[in-house]
């Protein structure tokens, strides 16, 4: 049976892009420049691909959003997003290609994975033009050569192909060996990849034997590009409010371009209710709903873990008897436990910055997660202990 896979929307938020995109300015000129070498040499960079890594909720997807946007609006430029797994169908990966190229069927055809120039359905050409046999147990090898097949085909001449892989931390051996094979530019094809993770991502793909790459860390915007975000996004959406508005509500977030976004939907709340926001009553319910809507952020942060929270607790306690904000990984699975520390990093409740050092990524994040613990103290009646001596 044919394998195939679903093309990803490159927005893969709930709520869309923002209502102003601010800031990411730096990072913006590294992608444009990385995409001028793929147009002008006509295809990808040796070791070209562009990594970009942050803590949820820092503005990775929408960052590659603004990019691709203007990419589209600019230049002659088609976009795709897919998981790390959906590399590793070759078949499906070159039929995807080609429906963002807007020829599919030329591309299946150029690839021999065409039902009439294969006569083999749901089976991977085993024969491309040049003669060259397929190892169809080598993915990362097969989707090279489709690729390469189709690169005199009439849709890449003058066009190029920022190709998406989110997720990038879930990437297994498989994956890692076609994504390199994909951006050292064996195809010939103009492909920009652009891969997008939690700040673990690099170590992943190194551990992988993926590396050299561009390597993009987002931190929290600058205090203007906050209050920017909010003063033109409450603007962008028709609410008009001061700049010593705009500033508390910008200070309130945090810096954060997630509770930013949740300050801006909370002042749209307030201004439908009261017709503003600047009154001093009004901008206090506007920074109670914000701080609501950053609860829930959190609160979905620790359940996608899948388990109950409380095995956090004791790091929580750990760290502040200490006074500090960050600790070893070994440290880590010595109070919690390795599997904890496992589904913690991987849902981006733990984050891993500089030297391996982990911690709950922002401020605001580990006084949640202490209050949290001083309640669950409260409840059970007992203090929150190490799992692990």
């Amino acid at each position: 049976m044919m394998t195939t896979v679903d093309a990803k929307p490159i927005l893969r938020g709930e709520r869309g892009p923002p209502p102003h995109f601010a800031g990411r300015k730096r990072e913006l000129v590294v992608m444009h420049s990385r995409l001028d070498i793929v147009l002008r040499e006509h295809e990808p960079a040796m070791e070209g691909a562009l990594l970009l890594t942050g803590i949820p909720g820092i503005g990775k997807t929408h960052l590659t959003y603004h990019f691709a946007q203007q990419a589209t609006e600019d230049r002659n430029v088609k976009t795709l997003a897919v998981d790390p797994v959906d590399l590793t169908s070759p078949e499906g990966m070159i039929r995807l290609v080609g429906r963002a190229m807007e020829a599919e069927d030329s591309f299946a055809k150029a690839a021999g994975i065409d039902d009439k120039v294969s006569g083999v359905r749901g089976g991977v050409g085993g024969l491309l033009s040049g003669g060259v046999t397929l190892d169809t147990h080598r993915p990362e090898l097969a989707f090279s050569h489709l690729l390469r097949a189709t690169k005199d085909l009439s849709a890449w001449q003058g066009r190029a192909l920022v190709l998406v892989v989110d997720e990038v931390q879930s990437m297994d051996s498989r994956s890692a060996d076609a994504l390199l094979s994909l951006h050292t530019g064996r195809h010939q094809c103009p492909i920009l990849t652009i891969v997008a993770g939690l700040q673990h991502s690099k170590s992943i793909l190194s551990e992988h034997g993926v590396s050299r790459m561009e390597h993009l860390q987002l931190g929290l915007l600058s205090q203007d590009e906050a209050v920017e975000a909010v003063y033109r996004g409450l603007a962008n959406l028709g609410v008009e409010v001061s700049e010593d508005t705009a500033k508390a509500l910008a200070d309130a977030s945090m810096r954060f371009p997630q509770h930013v976004r949740g300050h801006v939907e909370a002042a749209c709340i307030v201004n439908e209710r009261y017709g503003a926001v600047d009154s001093p009553q009004a901008l206090a319910e506007a920074l109670d709903i914000g701080r609501q809507a950053r609860e829930r952020y959190y609160d979905g942060r620790v359940d996608a873990m899948g388990g109950e929270a409380y095995t956090l607790y004791p790091l929580v306690k750990h760290m502040d008897e200490r006074a500090i904000e960050n600790l070893p990984r070994s440290e880590v699975e010595s109070i919690i436990g390795k599997g904890v520390a496992d589904a913690a990093i991987q849902h981006g409740v733990l984050a891993q910055g500089e030297h391996g050092l982990l911690s709950f990524g922002m401020p605001s994040f580990h006084t949640y997660m202490a209050r949290k613990a001083e309640e669950y103290e409260q409840a059970v009646g007992r203090t929150a202990t190490p799992l692990v001596r």
